[in-house]
């Protein structure tokens, strides 16, 4: 039933493509130049460097490129290959010698290779191939062009879904045959053009596969074929060996020298896509777009979504959307939910002093530890995706807790130059308001020499297990440190970063399985919880905390971090100034120094208190409050300030103070009725009862009980009472002492 389904809403395709993708791209060599086309233009450029990038991250140099040649394969309304043909002239290309159309009928330069497999004069299943030196890189570009509606062969193909062995399973063979006749015209192309292979044998040709629609769906099954090739069960060539030693030997190219953009790809293998790395394969997809969800089946390769928000999903297919999707709407760099951080990563940054913040380092930390939240996309989407982005390849990452929202987080491991790097990355709370139930846990885990809280441990421990088992399944992870080759960052953040922090310390410890030296250790924190009680000693000077001061999360539990704490202001302090965007766009290229903060808990919820500093009011707008059902937390930074409590019924209040290292100071059992004023001198560290007016009558004790309040000077005046009496005392007994001493001295003469 699914695939009758599916044959219904494949053919839906034929309508979607009559109306979207009638118009060609711009394309530049070193400069900018716009270029129109059918119903729109866009900018475009083509350089060396742009495919130096991995292949296996979404980069929107490259995604507008292939997304503006993937929408230029459609006629509109010109006479065939008119809007290629321009496309690949704009681009630098040879459009007499090295530029052939394949079943692109009437075109100048359309293929005339005899062999059944090319359909020379049916207008179906039509793509390109292209040349060109670009600096000292060779591009090869493979464009396949979308259902064209007045071929019959084409609208087959859409909906001709039954199964063709592919790889491990099948695909629907309509798309299968357009793999299939691509490959025979690459191969028959590469033979008049033996400097594509010269260029592969030296290493330095790129590969560049696009389409849209069933052009997309070409694209994937092309570009799995190329990471597949040595194990796929796919043996339709009618045995044209050619085909298979251009896969084999001409074309045998790392696979980051193939970079493969697909756009509105309809599913097009039966079987798990996943067990392949196909992390090349960049499918970019419109959410509201009916074609990719059919036929009943996967992709290969990762994803990249955007969304029009469009109530009809065939208007959404249209191709001038990918293509604006690509210019405008797809954030460039390492994504989140939320945003993007365009960083790289190499081998360099992490041969500085690990102590010391480095806002080349913070840059991957942050882009990791946001990517860890999994937004509105199925769990697991941005980390994944960040990974990727970075280098990273999926035979190396592994992700752990997900889908689950709590204890989730991953490594991965790739070689960079001469360096290993790992990483650890800690997935934070997923609700905002998770902490307001933690505001009261205590610190009762034993932890190396201090106390943490129970919650931070186990995520510490969960996370340790698995990392252990993780190296020990990566050889060359244990080669790497022994050799000194070896650096690790860990990050995280909110919870997870309360958890990299106990990972660095055990990282740093000789219990460590890496017995790393501190300076190979990097540890990055965000919107760090307190994780110690007090810290008995710094345990590792190599984790760096970058700390929003507005940031709730970052004054619970009230306590101690370890190592180097960067701050920065934004915001009124609160649950908005929570969000990882809010750390990505306030890293900065230097530290600022971090400002302690002394906990005022107040027990009293019907209390009314005022704040002031010097004797002047602040509003409560200003200040750093988080109450809960019982208690009232103020945080107070150093400076001459005063809490005045007031009372609205006859109750009793209780008050703590406390700093971040190791002061603490707790008054009970203070009466509180209505009308009376309790004043906390934080720089005294005392406790009045006040009058009206403000001025002390009662000195408060730590016990609840109230002596009477003795000005200074009557306190003055009774130093200087007891002073003169003792003077006039010791007046006294030295004269007698010097009347005694003359006298003996007469008698002793």
């Amino acid at each position: 039933m699914k695939k009758i389904i599916s044959v219904i809403l494949s053919g839906f395709t034929v309508f979607s493509l009559l109306y979207g993708n009638f118009y060609t791209s711009s394309a530049l060599d070193s400069l900018s130049e716009t270029i129109e086309f059918y119903d729109g233009k866009a900018e475009v450029e083509i350089n060396e460097e742009m495919f130096e990038q991995n292949s296996n991250g979404y980069h929107r140099n490259i995604a507008l490129l292939a997304s503006s040649l993937s929408s230029a394969c459609y006629n509109g309304d010109k006479e065939n290959g008119y809007y290629i043909n321009r496309a690949y002239e704009k681009l630098g290309f040879d459009i007499e010698n090295d530029v052939t159309l394949f079943s692109y009928e009437g075109a100048e330069n359309n293929a005339s290779y005899d062999t059944d497999l090319i359909d020379v004069y049916g207008d179906s299943l039509s793509f390109s191939v292209a040349t060109r030196e670009i600096g000292d890189t060779r591009l090869l570009v493979i464009a396949l062009r979308g259902t064209n509606l007045n071929s019959t062969s084409d609208i087959l193909n859409d909906i001709s879904i039954f199964g063709t062995n592919f790889y491990k399973d099948s695909s629907p063979t309509g798309f299968v045959n357009f793999f299939r006749k691509v490959s025979v015209g690459l191969s028959l192309y590469l033979g008049e053009h033996p400097e594509i292979t010269d260029s592969a044998d030296k290493g330095n040709l790129k590969i560049l596969i696009t389409g849209h629609s069933l052009g997309g769906a070409g694209t994937n099954l092309l570009g799995a074929y190329f990471n597949t090739y040595e194990d796929n069960n796919y043996s339709g060539f009618d045995g044209n060996e050619t085909v298979n030693t251009m896969f084999s030997e001409k074309l045998d190219i790392p696979q980051n020298d193939i970079f493969v953009y697909s756009f509105a790809c309809p599913n097009v293998y039966y079987g798990d896509p996943t067990v392949t790395d196909c992390d090349n394969i960049i499918n970019i997809i419109n959410e509201s777009d009916l074609i990719p969800q059919v036929p009943n089946g996967q992709k290969f390769g990762q994803f990249v979504y955007f969304d029009t928000n469009e109530d009809n999903g065939l208007s959404a297919h249209y191709g001038h959307k990918y293509v604006n999707a690509t210019d405008k709407d797809i954030p460039d760099g390492v994504r989140y939910y939320g945003g993007a951080i365009d960083t790289v990563i190499t081998e360099d940054i992490f041969y500085q002093d690990s102590t010391e913040y480095h806002s080349n380092i913070a840059e991957i930390a942050v882009a990791l530890s946001s990517a860890s939240y999994n937004g509105k996309r199925e769990s697991g989407y941005y980390i994944n995706s960040a990974y990727r982005q970075l280098g990273f390849t999926s035979d190396n990452i592994e992700i752990y807790g997900y889908p689950s929202d709590d204890y989730s987080f991953s490594f991965a491991s790739q070689k960079i130059g001469q360096t290993t790097l790992l990483t650890v990355t800690l997935k934070g709370n997923s609700g905002k308001n998770d902490f307001y139930s933690q505001i009261n846990k205590d610190f009762s885990q034993p932890f190396m020499n201090d106390m943490t809280n129970p919650d931070y441990y186990d995520f510490y421990i969960r996370v340790k297990n698995s990392l252990d088992e993780y190296i020990s399944n990566h050889s060359e992870i244990l080669n790497s440190a022994q050799d000194g080759k070896l650096k690790v960052l860990v990050s995280g953040h909110s919870i997870g970063g309360a958890g990299a922090s106990l990972l660095g310390a055990e990282l740093n410890s000789d219990d460590s399985i890496l017995k790393l030296s501190q300076n190979d250790i990097f540890v990055y924190t965000f919107g760090c919880p307190n994780v110690y009680d007090t810290l008995s000693d710094n345990i590792c000077p190599n984790i760096v905390n970058i700390i929003n001061e507005n940031d709730f999360v970052t004054f619970m539990p009230f306590g101690a971090r370890d190592g180097k704490t960067v701050a920065f202001d934004n915001g009124t302090f609160g649950i908005n100034c929570f969000e990882p965007k809010i750390y990505v766009e306030n890293l900065s290229e230097t530290t600022d120094n971090y400002i302690t903060y002394r906990q005022i808990t107040i027990n009293n919820p019907y209390a009314d208190f005022e704040v002031s500093e010097s004797d002047k009011p602040i509003e409560k707008e200003n200040l750093k409050i988080l109450s809960d059902d019982e208690h009232t937390y103020i945080f107070i930074p150093s400076g001459d300030y005063k809490i005045k409590v007031s009372g609205i019924t006859d109750e009793i209040l209780e008050l703590s103070d406390k700093n971040q290292k190791d002061f603490e100071k707790s008054y009970n059992n203070i009466s509180l009725t209505d009308g009376k004023n309790i004043e906390y001198d934080i720089v005294k560290n005392n406790m009045y009862v006040t009058d009206k007016n403000g001025k002390p009558v009662f000195v408060v004790q730590t016990d609840g009980t109230e002596t009477e309040y003795k000005e200074e000077s009557d306190l003055k005046t009774e130093t200087l009472v007891i002073a003169g009496t003792c003077a006039l005392i010791l007046s006294s007994s030295s004269a007698f002492l010097i009347f005694r001493k003359r006298k003996t001295t007469e008698k002793g003469d």
